[in-house]
């Protein structure tokens, strides 16, 4: 629209008014200003840097995501996008890889997977103003034209809360590792509360790694009458070790009603009665289940649950650069208010590097997740 803008501007002809009539002498016409020139309009097809861990101990996952990049290119059917693809773990790092990218003439990053990865990376993009669309769930790194695309504890934990809140449940207790994870939670926990009118009844941390829960379900057993839900955000081992102590420790399922996080969203936890009745927030399924099973025909395995980022990364630089006169995927596309779709629903990105997302809330029964509240399919206006 900018290039259409400037090209009619540019057709433009300046006349003149003819001189006085009392003039004695002819006045020269002003000198035409010069035309504004073109903007400049991208040439071929858009590059956009892929950044993952390719070698390594990571390296599995990193070939899956490259995998399902791959697969929304080919499924987008762009003709417009070539990914650049680098790996993180090279010598030198993100750092390294970050640097090549910008020096390739990317457009956006996306990537890296690991928030130490995006703090190596963020520099070189910041300084050409390049966008960097990371697939970390830590919204530390964040800010500046950095984005964390991954599905936010803070995201599901806010998700969850507001929902138990229409369910009467609005004193809550926390059990949370004793960890940036686990402070970010509580510093989510605490906001919903004061924005639904709840009320944060108990903290316990615990150091990472635990395997006696016993001092701190003591305390919080203790405090039994103070709150009516408590939230345990992480899954498997702690949950499986946890879960049935509750009620040794006076928290029946009848009176404190369990919240989680997708961390959740595990088919071994089933076979724990103790977690039926227990809410999470996580993105819907019905999309995941398709594109896996797509992946599975195209490459003979189950796709890691993270793979959707880089799917839905690079579906949305296909759709973003699929004008041949496009023009650059900046800060101002990203942040709009609509938002995107991908598998893991509704997203968008905000200013601060932050994104929203449109989550389900399941509940935990006997032997399936029940949907108790679909996701939405489209975002209030910001602020809202």
């Amino acid at each position: 629209m900018a290039a259409s803008l400037l090209a009619a501007c540019a057709q433009k002809t300046v006349t003149t008014p003819p001189p006085s009539q009392q003039a004695t002498e002819p006045v020269p016409a002003p000198a035409p200003e010069p035309a504004p020139a073109p903007a400049p309009t991208p040439t071929g097809p858009a590059k956009v840097g892929l950044l993952l861990p390719l070698s390594g101990p990571n390296a599995g996952l990193g070939q899956a995501m490259l995998n399902a990049a791959e697969m929304a290119l080919f499924e987008s059917g762009s003709d417009n996008l070539s990914l650049e693809v680098r790996d993180s773990e090279q010598m030198g790092g993100a750092t390294a890889a970050s640097q090549q990218l910008v020096a390739a003439g990317v457009e956006t990053i996306l990537g890296p997977v690991f928030a130490s990865g995006v703090a190596q990376a963020a520099p070189a993009a910041r300084t050409a103003q390049v966008p960097l669309i990371s697939f970390s769930t830590d919204k530390s790194v964040a800010g500046n034209g950095v984005y964390v695309m991954g599905i936010l504890p803070q995201v599901q934990v806010d998700r969850v809360v507001r929902y138990a809140a229409t369910r009467g449940y609005k004193r809550v207790a926390a059990l949370v590792p004793d960890s940036a994870f686990g402070r970010a939670v509580t510093g989510q926990l605490q906001q919903t509360l004061l924005a639904t009118g709840g009320n944060l009844a108990q903290v316990q941390f615990y150091p990472p790694g635990t395997s006696d829960f016993s001092p701190f379900l003591e305390k919080l057993g203790a405090a039994k009458g103070s709150f009516d839900a408590l939230l345990i955000p992480e899954g498997a081992d702690v949950l499986r070790t946890v879960a049935p102590l509750l009620s040794y420790y006076g928290m029946e399922q009848t009176t404190v009603h369990l919240l989680g996080t997708s961390l959740w969203n595990d088919q071994s936890l089933l076979r724990e009665p103790s977690l039926v009745g227990g809410l999470f927030a996580a993105p819907a399924s019905e999309a995941w289940a398709g594109f896996a099973d797509r992946y599975r025909s195209n490459y003979g395995a189950q796709p890691p649950r993270i793979a959707s980022l880089a799917y839905d990364a690079t579906l949305l630089a296909a759709a973003l650069t699929r004008d041949p006169a496009h023009p650059r995927i900046d800060n101002s596309i990203l942040t709009g208010p609509d938002g995107f779709s991908g598998i893991d629903g509704i997203f968008r990105f905000r200013p601060d590097g932050g994104v929203d997302r449109g989550l389900a809330v399941f509940e935990i029964q006997n032997g399936a997740f029940g949907l108790v509240d679909p996701a939405p399919q489209s975002f209030p206006p910001p602020g809202v």
